[in-house]
């Protein structure tokens, strides 16, 4: 399993050729006889809600594909391949807001299936009381800054928030 479209075979290096598996045509190596199957890549993100209010960070201008600098995102990252999730979710809002959390102390509001500059992975967005969390609030690494937004102050403000999924942002307020 790939998350990008492989052209060689990552145990033999064999160039990759088409094969009809499973009714689609996937990348195959012929050498070891194996097809390739492409999957979407978990991602897990945290809406922490203080009253009508939801937390984002200010992406930092960094050399990566993934930067988008100067725009406000859900804080969230993608699992380590030993973490759950949950558990993925709340070391990311760790590592980009300084706030601690149980992983049980996030509730799930959806886990649609999103692509992002050819990659596709399906984003897990928990549900955060800001009452829950601990520590205090501090940008990391991949933050400038960190505040919370009222999605009045997001739609007046859509050039800086567009990656912020308006369905996803109701269900944090869906009481």
């Amino acid at each position: 399993m790939v998350a990008v479209e492989p052209e060689f075979c990552h145990q033999c290096g064999a160039e990759l050729t088409e094969r009809l598996v499973h009714g689609r045509k996937r990348p195959y190596c012929p050498a070891c006889e194996r097809p390739f199957f492409r999957n979407a890549v978990p991602s897990a993100g945290v809406f922490v809600r203080d009253g009508d209010a939801v937390l984002l960070m200010q992406q930092a201008d960094r050399d990566s594909e993934w930067a988008t600098g100067g725009e406000w995102t859900l804080p969230g990252g993608h699992p380590e391949y030993d973490e759950s999730p949950r558990e993925g979710a709340v070391r990311e809002l760790e590592e980009e807001t300084g706030l601690r959390a149980d992983p049980d102390d996030l509730t799930l509001l959806s886990a649609p299936h999103s692509t992002h500059r050819g990659y596709h992975y399906y984003m897990l967005t928990y549900l955060l009381g800001y009452d829950d969390a601990r520590g205090e609030l501090e940008p990391g690494e991949e933050a400038s800054d960190l505040r919370f937004w009222t999605p009045e102050e997001m739609d007046a403000d859509t050039e800086n928030t567009r990656e912020i999924d308006r369905r996803r942002l109701s269900l944090a307020f869906d009481d």
